[in-house]
């Protein structure tokens, strides 16, 4: 196994976690965000807790400054967005340009649990978007060129700008499920900004296509089983959708099929009877989903080839630890996790066909997000050891 090609890493506040980062297409803007959750009094599974909106006791290390930031490819500060509030910034994404970027989380606890959804303009840190809501934002996903923003928290919010201003008021995309329980969880939409998902908790799957940057055809699915949902991932043609589900079984959606006969393409279980899916990621064009799914001990990542109306398996490894997140290159080329559990974690880099990681790097706490630059330039990842790491990756840029 080769040494892991780390470039640097950067700790931009002790003590707190990185539970999100994200890459520019050509690998030279990274973010991440500061987030802090004591999870000692939510759950005895720390994944399951990780995922949703629980509301601890409130203790003072959950409140604090927290913030969006970005460097560039040498790990250079350029732009810093904090806040003194309560938890921070949960998820972030960077439009495939660099240009923009967008994050969200927890805001403040009192006098009421506020979440927040923001985005920035990266050359000059100007606020494009600061919108708040009841519960937390869960995820938040932008096209390539950052004017259209699809954000997941008690529901589903779908902002559109104009390039160079900022978002107007949002188009609203509700839950079925108005259970105290339920949210939106997952949030996601193409290059162009035409088609969109969100993915709720209990399982609800909601895809709109928007050709004028409007809403205008949504079409809602129930997983079955009573399934739970963590993860989900959509081609960036828009063209398929993926979704994991708390029972090991991945659905593939095919888009325009869907939006008029809602029911999935194919689906397929993870191997080794892995359950619960916590990532999901694929290439560009969706011919290739790869996930990842917790064993008793350890997890599987696993690749499966589509192809229209069935999905066999095509690549699969494992993981020491629970996989948490996963990423894939623009080709399907390369496949990279993070993991972790507890006290200790790290991140996995592939190349399939090989079962054998080209490197792995070990961290002193759990990790939880990576994500590979759509040329394969570079990797970025973060830690709950409070590090964003940069690592050189197998392509040229």
């Amino acid at each position: 196994m080769a040494t892991p090609p780390l470039l640097w890493s950067r700790m931009p506040t002790a003590g707190y976690f990185i539970n999100s980062v994200s890459i520019s297409a050509n690998g030279q803007r990274i973010a991440a965000g500061t987030f802090f959750h004591d999870y000692s009094q939510s759950s005895a599974d720390a994944s399951a807790a990780r995922r949703l909106s629980s509301e601890p006791d409130e203790t003072p290390s959950q409140f604090g400054e927290f913030g969006t930031y970005v460097w560039d490819a040498a790990g250079n500060l350029l732009m810093s967005q904090v806040f003194e509030g309560w938890q921070g910034v949960y998820w972030v994404d960077l439009a495939a340009d660099g240009t923009s970027v967008a994050s969200c989380g927890w805001y403040q606890a009192l006098p009421a649990y506020t979440g927040f959804i923001g985005a920035c303009d990266v050359s000059t840190g100007t606020p494009t978007l600061f919108y708040k809501v009841p519960k937390r934002g869960n995820m938040v996903s932008l096209n390539a060129n950052g004017t259209v923003l699809v954000a997941a928290a008690d529901q589903g919010y779908v902002f559109v700008r104009a390039p160079g201003l900022s978002f107007a008021a949002p188009q609203i995309l509700p839950l079925t499920n108005t259970s105290s329980s339920e949210q939106a969880l997952v949030a996601l939409v193409d290059a162009e900004g035409k088609t969109g998902a969100i993915l709720s908790y209990h399982g609800e799957v909601i895809v709109f296509s928007m050709p004028q940057q409007q809403i205008t055809t949504v079409q809602r699915w129930q997983v079955p089983n009573s399934a739970y949902v963590h993860a989900g991932a959509l081609s960036g043609d828009g063209r398929y959708l993926f979704v994991g589900a708390n029972d090991g079984t991945l659905y593939a959606l095919e888009v325009a099929s869907f939006l008029s006969n809602p029911q999935p393409a194919w689906s397929n279980t993870m191997p080794d009877g892995a359950t619960t899916i916590y990532g999901v990621t694929c290439n560009d064009d969706g011919s290739l989903v790869g996930a990842a799914a917790n064993l008793h001990t350890g997890g599987v990542v696993a690749i499966f080839s589509n192809q229209g109306q069935s999905g066999p398996l095509q690549w699969q490894s494992t993981t020491t630890q629970s996989p948490n997140g996963v990423s894939m290159d623009a080709t399907g080329a390369y496949f990279a996790a993070a993991e972790g559990h507890s006290s200790s974690g790290g991140f996995s880099f592939w190349q399939p066909p090989s079962t054998t990681p080209t490197w792995f790097y070990p961290t002193s706490e759990m990790c939880w997000p990576i994500d590979i630059a759509a040329n394969a330039s570079l990797i970025a990842a973060g830690s709950d050891d409070g590090n964003v790491y940069l690592f050189q990756g197998p392509a040229t840029s």
